[in-house]
């Protein structure tokens, strides 16, 4: 197994597999590797073997905390056809035996790691693997909002149609809205208290939105669309069609003096990008109460639930060597 430099053109061969697998999750998006500092993707490597994907990299100074304990690289799952990820884990601890590397896979589903051979694979002991849960809805449900359980999100955006009417425009990103879309994002962080944002929370999404917005004018499975009242930028939403065939929204921002911002781009944004997807994955809550109660009022059908594997005994030792 050769693992070489990851490069941005390295997504159409992700994609070739990542289309074969039945992948829901979003660790293989090319925006959430590039984007976010925790997975470092200057230092990140990526191997190509018997038509599995293998991604490693070394977390950002920045980033680091309990979940990244690894004195070596982290490795995504594989990624492989459906049917063959514990073949493919096997070949990375082959690879990890051989080369002397840790073997540590960060991200992967609930499902996948509890399919793996317990006496040789443990999943390591997080008490906080909810926070990054990923939420996962079925594509009518939010775009046609029916049934009782959706009635309040339904009046919101009467509401706000009734409220702009003619006044006001749904449409597409263009680069001459950039200006727009940071001066609304300024504006929405100044709404976060201390305790659930930060300064480098505010660099690392800015970081995040403009590369979002890049991806979108430059790829035809990313998406990005504004809200407009009387010319102004009100709420943008960004997105991606997965090569899996599940719709993953990305960032969704709204002033909310506009009331039933929100109800409003998550239905148009579904309604345009989402309607034949499999599911529609709106990413984790991260354990803010405010963020995990919008979630919940979509009502999600399922989550992605991601663990941390290691080999039979590395926590043990890991203990052990700290009392030391």
């Amino acid at each position: 197994m050769q693992f070489e430099k990851i490069k941005e053109s390295d997504k159409t061969l992700i994609d070739e597999v990542l289309k074969k697998s039945d992948s829901t999750g979003s660790e293989y998006s090319m925006l959430y590797l590039q984007g976010w500092d925790f997975f470092d993707f200057d230092s990140m490597t990526i191997a190509f073997e018997e038509g599995y994907v293998f991604i490693r990299f070394s977390p950002h100074l920045l980033a680091q905390d309990e979940e990244s304990d690894s004195h070596g690289y982290i490795f995504l799952p594989p990624l492989a056809p459906k049917g063959e990820f514990a073949k493919a884990v096997e070949l990375l601890r082959q690879y990890c035996e051989q080369s002397g590397e840790e073997f540590y896979m960060s991200s992967c589903r609930k499902e996948d790691a509890e399919s793996l051979d317990p006496t040789v694979y443990e999943i390591a002991d997080k008490p906080d693997y909810r926070n990054y849960a990923e939420y996962l809805y079925n594509p009518s449900d939010l775009i046609e909002l029916k049934g009782k359980k959706y009635h309040a999100k339904r009046n919101f955006i009467s509401r706000f149609i009734n409220t702009y009417g003619k006044n006001y425009v749904f449409r597409t990103y263009t680069a001459d809205d950039l200006e727009g879309v940071c001066e609304l994002f300024g504006e929405w962080v100044k709404t976060k208290s201390f305790d659930e944002y930060h300064d480098n929370s505010e660099k690392q999404e800015k970081k995040v939105v403009k590369l979002a917005l890049e991806y979108s004018l430059k790829y035809d499975d990313f998406f990005a669309d504004v809200m407009e009242v009387n010319g102004k930028i009100v709420g943008f939403e960004t997105g991606e069609l997965t090569a899996s065939n599940v719709g993953i929204v990305h960032l969704e921002k709204g002033d909310t003096d506009y009331d039933g911002i929100y109800p409003s781009l998550c239905q148009m944004f579904a309604a345009k990008h989402f309607a034949g997807v499999r599911f529609i994955n709106r990413q984790e809550d991260m354990g803010l109460e405010g963020l995990r109660k919008s979630k919940e009022s979509y009502h999600p059908c399922g989550f992605v639930e991601k663990r941390i594997v290691r080999l039979v005994g590395a926590n043990a030792r890991e203990k052990a060597e700290s009392k030391d």
